[in-house]
């Protein structure tokens, strides 16, 4: 394809193609040489659209570690003291209150297991006591104990819980946002693209503009000459400059026009904390490309229908779908669990050593120190253990069966939802290759009409020129030859614009930027980790 600038046997096309200025732009104002590869890159750089969707994917990623953060261990410690003094209740206590004092602490961590959803616990506490309790063996009393407990899911929340759900859908959402940027970055580019492209033809319009008007100004001035030597009526010097005039108009018109696609332009490429580059003009330096072989349209199908984000994107969705069908289906089981716990006591103090009969004389006192309480403990000597199996199961219709109905219809609207997105990717990718094809056509077809004018506007004038032609048929064949020069700079445009949309949307759907931009994501639900104690029975005691 013959570029803008070489336009065949059209010269005053030629001339407005090379103008970069439009009307009443020069002044004093810093001029930017601007090529299509700077205006993309300044793009990606500062377009606060794309920064927008670029904090998306960090959001994305933060909640992928608030899902993390299920799985963290828990620690906890607590330490107090109580006072608890009861009336006596038995004749050994006579009338004095029984008194007892406790200083106490625990320390304990918890975590939930990343792998079969189970929750291990370890925790130490001691205690320091005295009373005046006349029947007591120890005061002080020092108690230490150690305690390792675990709970473990068989059914229900073994292969999935809310936990795991949660991240692995928190995962798939970071790619999705990583994807929804690039789709973005595929977008706001071909914008920028038509952006530019739409400057430069602008621009030209402009100096076609100019031309135009220059040649009904010359038209006029041979007019006022003739009518002053009396060989024309004074009307056609009226219509000369009525024609003047109207050109002017469409001149203001146009750089007006050109001045709106700059600042379409700089709104998108422009760093939004430099204010002085609104005074910056934009001179477009790139010629349009030729034109290329006819796009293949199957590959280009194929392409999309293999690489596109937004299907990309919808996989990812699906891929959600199925793991909450999963994951309500599996709420749907008997919760049965394996609860385990052991615990190793310690005790120590000053203990009274007593003689005769209850509850005995104090003969004498012999002391045990913490530690010695705290190595029982560690031992065997004081053990308390429990292992069993719980099993709850609701009965009848429960929430769980619906939840699980309804993500299961989700996913369905979620794979329908990729098939047509396949057949709208097909489409649009098909329509953008006609339009390519019947763009270059068109700009063919223009670039000869343009050459045609500017013949008939060359012979029209010669014959004005010899006494042989009037006026109104000047005029005519310079509006003409304008319309021809607009169509072409209209149709190289079309092209331009066909071939950057086929090439976008071979990636991502067409859309302006910001089209794209909706932040999404499920908000992640805290989710304690449960203590495991063991189980006992419901008289018993720990």
């Amino acid at each position: 394809m013959k570029t803008l600038l070489n336009v065949r046997s059209t010269a005053v096309l030629a001339a407005a193609l090379l103008a970069s200025v439009p009307a009443g732009a020069q002044g004093d104002r810093p001029v930017l040489q601007l090529a299509l590869a700077d205006a993309v890159k300044r793009v990606i750089e500062h377009n606060p659209d794309l920064a927008i969707v670029r904090l998306d994917t960090e959001v994305e990623a933060a909640r992928v570690g608030e899902t993390r953060g299920a799985y963290a261990p828990v620690f906890e410690t607590a330490l107090g003291r109580s006072r608890n003094t009861t009336p006596p209740t038995n004749i050994l206590l006579g009338d004095t209150g029984v008194d007892v004092k406790d200083w106490f602490s625990s320390t304990g961590i918890r975590q939930r297991v990343p792998i079969g959803g189970g929750t291990w616990s370890v925790s130490w506490d001691t205690a320091r006591t005295t009373t005046n309790n006349p029947i007591t063996s120890f005061d002080p009393n020092l108690q230490s104990g150690l305690q390792f407990a675990f709970s473990q899911p068989l059914i229900r929340d073994r292969a999935i819980d809310s936990a795991r759900a949660q991240y692995i859908v928190a995962r798939r959402n970071q790619d999705s946002s990583e994807l929804r940027f690039r789709e973005s970055v595929v977008q706001t580019v071909a914008t920028v693209k038509r952006a530019y492209w739409t400057l430069k033809a602008t621009i030209a319009n402009v100096a076609a503009q100019q031309q135009s008007l220059d040649l009904a100004s010359e038209l006029a001035r041979q007019n006022r000459i003739r009518v002053n030597a009396g060989q024309i009526p004074p009307v056609d010097l009226v219509q000369a400059e009525a024609e003047v005039a109207q050109r002017r108009e469409n001149l203001i018109q146009a750089g007006a026009a050109a001045e709106d696609a700059e600042d379409r332009l700089r709104r998108l490429i422009m760093d939004p904390a430099d204010a002085s580059f609104w005074n910056v003009r934009l001179d477009p330096i790139d010629a349009p490309s030729d034109r290329g072989v006819t796009p293949d349209l199957e590959a280009a199908v194929s392409k999309a229908l293999a690489g596109r984000y937004d299907l990309a994107r919808a996989n990812h969705d699906l891929e959600n779908a199925t793991t909450n069908v999963d994951f309500l289906k599996n709420q749907r089981l008997p919760d049965v669990r394996i609860e385990t716990s052991y615990r190793g006591a310690g005790l120590a103090g000053t203990q009274f050593l007593r003689a005769g009969e209850f509850p005995g004389v104090v003969t004498g006192t012999r002391s045990r120190s913490f530690g010695d309480a705290l190595g029982q403990a560690f031992t065997s000597e004081y053990p308390t253990w429990s292992a069993g199996v719980t099993i709850s199961y609701p009965l009848g219709h429960s929430y769980e069966d619906a939840s699980a109905a309804r993500a299961e219809i989700e996913r369905r609207q979620a794979a329908q939802r990729i098939a047509s997105l396949r057949l709208e990717a097909a489409e649009s990718v098909r329509q953008s290759a006609r339009r390519v094809r019947s763009a270059a056509e068109r700009v063919d077809a223009a670039k000869a009409g343009a050459t045609l004018a500017e013949q008939r506007f060359k012979d029209e004038q010669r014959r004005f020129d010899v006494g042989l032609s009037t006026t109104f048929l000047v005029t005519q064949a310079q509006r003409d030859l304008l319309q021809a020069q607009v169509n072409v700079l209209q149709t190289m445009l079309d092209y331009e614009s066909a071939a950057i949309d086929l090439e976008a949307v071979q990636s991502a759907p067409l859309g302006g930027p910001g089209e794209s931009l909706g932040l999404r994501g499920a908000d992640i639900v805290l989710l304690p980790t449960p203590a495991p104690h063991g189980i006992f029975r419901a008289s018993g005691g720990q």
